[in-house]
């Protein structure tokens, strides 16, 4: 029985890494799960600090930002905060001016969701580093109301969103300078709605931010990724009606 059930295990392993196998590009087959990045070469933790100390006087300026930003919300911003919870190319790009139509461009939505999976794989890296209570959790004498819907779980710090948000931003603006200015406009309101909801603090945002970007830098300084880049560079170019 134990050894019916071993290689039943290695026969679904051996399955698994061959669909990772065969969804990669070929560049990517050298690299199991899409590990572009040497995670050594990046101080994950020196990149994105400590966030305030709990019941430093920071902190609670960071509380009551989020506590006046959530409770002055319209229902128009609550409805455009609950579409940002969505951690994808086509969420990030809503709200902007573009030509890019959703579920359109293959090879463009697997490059970003490839470098979105290496930033996750980072961010791992330091979540247990923190254990921030998000600011909806958070006990007072009135009490941030998040946003309907799904509630984020886990550490505050740092926001993946704007981290997702700051990665997509340096990818799209090597590609499509021309739209480099709305890019950096939808970052700010993409992050805005983490406040709006009451899912972040001000420096997790500002956090995240700062591996987003660093992330996208080091994986356009990569010479593998970039000749997955560059296959990818004038589709993306196309997506936003652009030669």
């Amino acid at each position: 029985m134990m050894r019916a059930r071993s290689f039943a295990n290695t026969l679904a392993l051996s399955g698994l890494m061959l669909a990772l196998a065969a969804a990669a590009p070929a560049q990517a087959q050298q690299r199991p799960y899409l590990i572009w990045l040497d995670a050594a070469k990046i101080d994950v933790a020196k990149v994105i600090g400590l966030p305030p100390g709990q019941n430093t006087p920071e902190a609670k300026t960071e509380f009551e930002e989020v506590q006046a930003i959530a409770a002055a919300r319209t229902p128009e911003r609550e409805k455009a905060a609950i579409a940002d919870q969505h951690q994808t190319l086509s969420a990030f790009l809503n709200g902007i001016d573009h030509a890019y139509v959703e579920n359109t461009h293959r090879e463009v939505r697997l490059l970003m969701r490839e470098a979105q999976i290496e930033l996750g794989i980072l961010l791992k890296s330091v979540n247990r580093l923190t254990n921030r209570t998000r600011p909806f959790l958070m006990w007072s004498k009135v009490r941030i109301k998040p946003c309907p819907g799904g509630r984020p779980s886990g550490t505050s710090f740092p926001s993946a969103h704007a981290a997702t948000a700051a990665l997509y931003a340096t990818l799209l603006s090597e590609a499509v300078p021309e739209l480099a200015d709305k890019f950096e406009a939808r970052v700010k309101s993409y992050n805005e709605s983490r406040l709006v909801c009451g899912f972040h603090f001000r420096s997790d945002l500002e956090a995240g931010d700062k591996i987003g970007r660093v992330v996208g830098k080091a994986l356009l300084a990569d010479p593998t990724f970039r000749v997955r880049y560059n296959e990818t560079l004038p589709e993306i170019r196309l997506a936003f009606g652009l030669k």
